[in-house]
């Protein structure tokens, strides 16, 4: 009976902080129905309990009041009461149709197929673990693709989604240890990513730390301790700084909100592990944000921070002019503050610093009239969304490709044109390239950078000035999926390869088929009618094992020629040698014997992984610093020199040659080099030489 009464007020008391959230922050509310949908949720699970034994209802109470905090609209606050009920009680989705109409159905239906996913794989325990494992693997990535494609086409499921998780998060000591560091490494990677890439940063913050608080609670403890002693100290110093601005905005009419900016534990954390630093020495726990009220009261406290203390250079960002694909806007300055140590400081408007803490949750506080949605179009990441879930693929490329996209850090570079592209952090050549158009991708073989010419691979930086360059005479290798940072870029390529195989899988068929009815016993076999034995990279860290695999056997010995010393990308045959497995020669080599011709098989590269010595001599007019030149010309394709050595010039010789040997990876890579070296002043040829 006591229980039943504390219950009873429980869920009261959340009920009323509710109605009070929603009549406060919530644009016109529609408070009728927000009692109805807390009246059906309450009918539904009334008789349920959390683990926590509290009633159920709490929880779709909580969900609900962090989305009216957040703004968002009566249809979404209505749809969290009700986001449990199909999936965990009686009532079905025809109930809420009947009741509600469309719109919350649709979203409660959205919701609850994604949390449904998770249920296909229970009882699948009899099954080994290996397939138990892979069983979860694909269960998961297709949680979070039916996540990704509900939200692509009502971003309203993810802010519910999330706010659920928030709230489990709150709760989840209850839960089995394996379950607690499952759920929290699911939140580290996916969710407060996803938070992140639509902007929500408070909600980011607080799910990362809450996750790091179960996976690590002894470095938790350790940094929020070391945080409360040395809080006083961290006040009074941006207290001090404060009262200075405040005095100098005034002076020029400025009015601000200045207010000191937190840090929260899991990224204090991770630049401690990133940095190797202790938290002492991270000098951004103490940071300021100036809140104006227009965008050119921006400017103008940007130019009395920098009359106040010198900025550091290179750590000035503006977001405002060049906003960032979640649509987060602010200026970011670095100065040295008065004690002679970086202090960070970040100036936006009220509009701005909403959209900083709640993301596309805050575009519903500032839409223009009181009917329909608002307007997202600021976050480009929603758009890209739908071209990440796509293309068909296996869990793990899937997985993968979503993590790369979560990635929340970018840089911008310029077309020739002038145009602004931005791209993950780490994003090549190739990135731009694909993101520019597809056909550009795939006939890409370089780019000029700042007026220099650089490879595929070179990594690019905000700022850059890129040209890309192209030949459609070439074509592309699937070396360039190790070269790729962007998933968008990484599909195209995959699919022009499951395209060219597919064709080249159709034309093999035919081919058979041609032969079944051709006779080939009146003469001899040719190299085109011999099997065909391919060539697959074995999966081992230990690079003292024999690399690849002959036909799945792994007890062949497989060499490379020495006289032709062939790299992935060229075009290969195998050599059955004696006693020795098989040699694999380029198919132009010259030393291949012709009497033995019956001993040659067709052979094919997969999956690269090595590097190989290839030697090439280069002809250029000689001149001082030509061999550092030819040297540059190499490093700049981040190639390994093994061996160098060059004929100096004599009795009035103008022509050098030098002779490197060097660690390529494929031909394309070799192309990249003798690309790199040709644009030498002076250089004359670069050729591949035979190895003996």
């Amino acid at each position: 009976m006591i229980r039943t009464i504390a219950s009873a007020y429980q869920i009261l008391g959340a009920y009323r902080d509710l109605l009070r959230t929603v009549k406060r922050k919530v644009r016109n509310p529609d408070i009728k129905l927000i009692k109805e949908a807390f009246g059906f949720a309450h009918r539904a699970h009334r008789e349920q309990r959390r683990l926590s034994g509290e009633p159920y209802i709490l929880h779709p109470l909580a969900v609900a009041t962090l989305l009216a905090d957040q703004s968002l609209d009566n249809a979404s606050v209505a749809a969290a009461l009700l986001h449990d009920v199909v999936e965990d009680t009686k009532f079905t989705a025809d109930s809420i149709q009947r009741k509600f109409g469309d719109e919350i159905n649709n979203l409660v239906k959205a919701v609850t197929k994604i949390s449904l996913v998770k249920k296909k794989g229970e009882g699948a325990r009899e099954i080994n673990p290996r397939q138990y494992m892979r069983l979860k693997e694909k269960e998961a990535a297709e949680n979070i693709r039916m996540m990704l494609l509900a939200t692509a086409q009502d971003v309203r499921v993810i802010l519910i989604k999330l706010a659920d998780k928030l709230h489990n998060m709150r709760t989840l000591q209850y839960q089995k240890p394996e379950k607690i560091e499952r759920i929290a490494r699911e939140v580290l990677d996916i969710y407060a990513p996803i938070a992140g890439r639509l902007g929500m940063f408070r909600m980011k913050s607080e799910l990362e730390d809450l996750a790091f608080a179960h996976l690590k609670p002894a470095d938790y403890e350790t940094i929020e301790a070391s945080l409360a002693q040395s809080r006083r100290e961290r006040d009074e110093f941006i207290n001090t700084i404060k009262k200075v601005l405040f005095q100098r905005l005034q002076e020029i009419s400025i009015n601000a909100r200045i207010e000191g900016r937190a840090k929260h534990s899991y990224s204090i954390h991770q630049k401690m592990s990133q940095q190797g630093k202790r938290l002492d020495e991270i000098y951004d726990l103490r940071g300021i944000r100036i809140i104006v009220q227009e965008i050119r009261d921006c400017y103008g406290v940007l130019g009395i921070v920098h009359t106040l203390w010198p900025p550091i250079q290179g750590r000035f960002k503006d977001y405002i002019a060049m906003p960032k694909n979640n649509g987060y806007q602010s200026l970011h300055t670095t100065v040295v503050g008065p004690d002679g140590k970086p202090l960070e400081i970040q100036i936006r408007t009220h509009e701005m610093n909403e959209v900083a803490d709640y993301g596309v949750a805050a575009h519903w506080i500032y839409k223009s009239g009181a009917i329909g949605g608002p307007d997202l179009n600021r976050i480009k990441w929603l758009n890209r969304l739908k071209r990440l879930i796509e293309a068909p693929e296996d869990a793990g490329d899937f997985i993968e490709d979503l993590r790369a996209e979560l990635n929340p850090d970018e840089v911008y570079v310029f077309t020739p044109r002038g145009d602004v592209i931005d791209l993950p952090t780490g994003s090549t050549v190739l990135d731009l390239a694909f993101r520019i158009h597809t056909e550009i991708g795939l006939t890409c073989r370089g780019a000029k950078v700042n007026d220099r010419i650089v490879p595929l691979r070179y990594e690019l930086k905000s700022g850059d000035r890129v040209e890309i360059l192209t030949d459609k005479s070439g074509s592309p290798s699937p070396n360039w999926l190790r070269y790729i940072r962007s998933p968008r870029a990484r599909q195209k390529l995959r699919s022009y390869f499951r395209r060219l195989q597919d064709e080249e899988q159709g034309a093999e068929e035919s081919d058979a088929r041609a032969a079944e009815v051709r006779s080939d016993s009146t003469r001899p076999r040719r190299l085109e009618e011999l099997e065909e034995i391919r060539i697959r990279r074995r999966k081992t860290r230990d690079p003292k094992q024999v690399p690849i695999e002959v036909a799945g056997a792994s007890d062949i010995e497989v060499r490379y020629a020495g006289c032709c010393r062939p790299v992935p990308g060229d075009r290969i045959i195998g050599f059955v040698t004696r006693g020795r497995g098989v040699t694999v020669h380029r198919v132009d080599c010259k030393h291949l014997p012709d009497a033995e011709r019956h001993r040659i098989i067709s052979v094919k590269w997969e999956g690269l992984t090595e590097k190989y010595p290839v030697p090439i001599e280069i002809k250029a007019q000689d001149r001082q610093g030509l061999y550092l030149d030819l040297v540059g010309g190499i490093t700049r394709t981040f190639t390994n020199i093994l061996k160098a050595e060059a004929d100096i010039p004599r009795n009035g010789e103008e022509t050098m040659h030098a002779r490197f040997l060097l660690e390529v990876e494929h031909v394309d890579h070799l192309r990249e080099i003798f690309e790199s070296l040709q644009a030498v002043p002076g250089v004359i040829s670069v050729a591949r030489i035979d190895g003996n």
